[in-house]
C-alpha cells in the first residue's frame, strides 16, 4: 500500500468528520477516565453508559435534546442505586448490576416499542460514520461543557476522588462533587454513544485512565498521558475503521486495549517486567 492508497480515507468530508468527532470524544473521555481511575469508579462508568440509554430513546422518540434525556435517566439511575445500596443490605456490585441491566433493559424496550423513531444499532454500536450535523453541535456542547467543568474544578474533583474524607475536612461538598461526577460521566457517556455505542463507552471511560496509570504517579501527568492516549486511538480507530471495512467503534476500543496491554507489559516502573526485576533484585539481595 502506498502513500496515495493510505490518504484515501482523507477524501472524503464523512471520514474526516468521523476522525475529528472520534479524537475530541477520544480525548474528552480520555481526561474523564483518569478520574474514574482513581476514585474506583470503573463499575459505576459501566452502569452510567448503560443507564443513558433510556433516556437517549425518550430524547429520540420526543426529538428533545440527548443530552437532557441521558442526564435525567443518569441521575435517575444514580439516584435508584444510592435509595437501594442504603436501605438494603446487598454489596455495591450486585446493585450497579441490578440498576445499570433494568435501566439498560428499558432502553432496549422503548426501541422496540418505537422502532420507526429510534435507531437500535445506532445507540447500542454507535454510527460516527453517520452522523447528522444536529448530532455534531450537542456533541460540541456536550463536550465543550464537560472540558469547561474540567478545568474549572480538576483540583477540586482530584481531591475528592483521592480522599472524599479529606476533602469533607476541608470544606469541600463531598455530595456536591459526587453528583458533579456522576453528570459528568453521564453527559460524557452520550457524547461517546455517538461514536462507539452503548456497549463500548466504558472501555473509552476507562481504558485510557488505566493506561495512564501504569505509566506516572503524577496526576497531572496522568491527565495529558490519559487525554492524548484517547486521542490518538480514537482518530487512528476511525481511520482504520476505512481499511478494516470493520464497526469504528470496534477500531477504536481495539486499539486502546493494545496499547494497554503494551504499557502493563513495559511500563517503566508500574509494568510487569519491571515488577519482575525488582522481585529478582530483591531475591539477590
Amino acid at each position: 500500500m502506498d502513500l496515495n492508497d493510505m490518504l484515501i480515507p482523507l477524501h472524503y468530508d464523512y471520514m474526516i468528520k468521523a476522525i475529528w468527532v472520534c479524537a475530541l470524544i477520544g480525548g474528552v473521555c480520555g481526561l474523564l477516565s483518569s478520574f474514574v481511575t482513581l476514585k474506583g469508579w470503573s463499575m459505576m462508568g459501566d452502569a452510567l453508559s448503560h443507564a443513558v440509554v433510556p433516556g437517549v430513546a425518550v430524547a429520540y422518540i420526543f426529538g428533545l435534546p440527548l443530552v437532557l434525556g441521558s442526564f435525567v435517566s443518569g441521575m435517575l439511575a444514580a439516584w435508584a442505586m444510592g435509595v437501594i445500596k442504603t436501605r438494603s443490605k446487598l454489596r455495591e456490585d450486585a446493585v450497579l448490576g441490578i440498576v445499570f441491566t433494568a435501566f439498560f433493559a428499558l432502553g432496549l424496550l422503548l426501541i422496540s416499542l418505537y422502532p420507526a423513531r429510534v435507531d437500535l444499532k445506532s445507540i447500542v454500536f454507535g454510527n460516527v460514520l453517520a452522523i447528522s450535523d444536529g448530532d455534531v453541535r450537542q456533541l460540541l456542547f456536550i463536550s465543550g461543557a464537560v472540558l469547561l467543568v474540567l478545568a474549572m474544578k480538576w483540583r477540586d474533583l482530584l481531591l475528592f476522588c483521592f480522599d472524599a474524607q479529606q476533602a469533607r475536612a476541608m470544606g469541600l461538598r463531598v455530595a456536591w462533587m459526587h453528583a458533579l461526577l456522576l453528570m459528568l460521566l453521564s453527559a460524557t457517556a452520550v457524547a461517546a454513544l455517538i461514536t462507539v455505542g452503548a456497549l463500548l463507552v466504558v472501555a473509552m471511560l476507562i481504558t485510557p485512565g488505566a493506561t495512564a496509570y501504569l505509566l506516572t504517579d503524577r496526576f497531572s501527568r496522568m491527565l495529558g498521558i490519559s487525554a492524548t492516549i484517547g486521542v490518538v486511538t480514537a482518530a487512528l480507530g476511525a481511520y482504520a475503521s476505512y481499511f478494516a471495512n470493520g464497526s469504528t467503534g470496534g477500531c477504536i476500543v481495539t486499539l486502546q486495549t493494545i496499547v494497554f496491554l503494551v504499557c502493563l507489559i513495559v511500563a517503566p516502573k508500574h509494568g510487569l517486567l519491571a515488577r519482575r526485576r525488582r522481585e529478582r533484585r530483591e531475591v539477590v539481595s
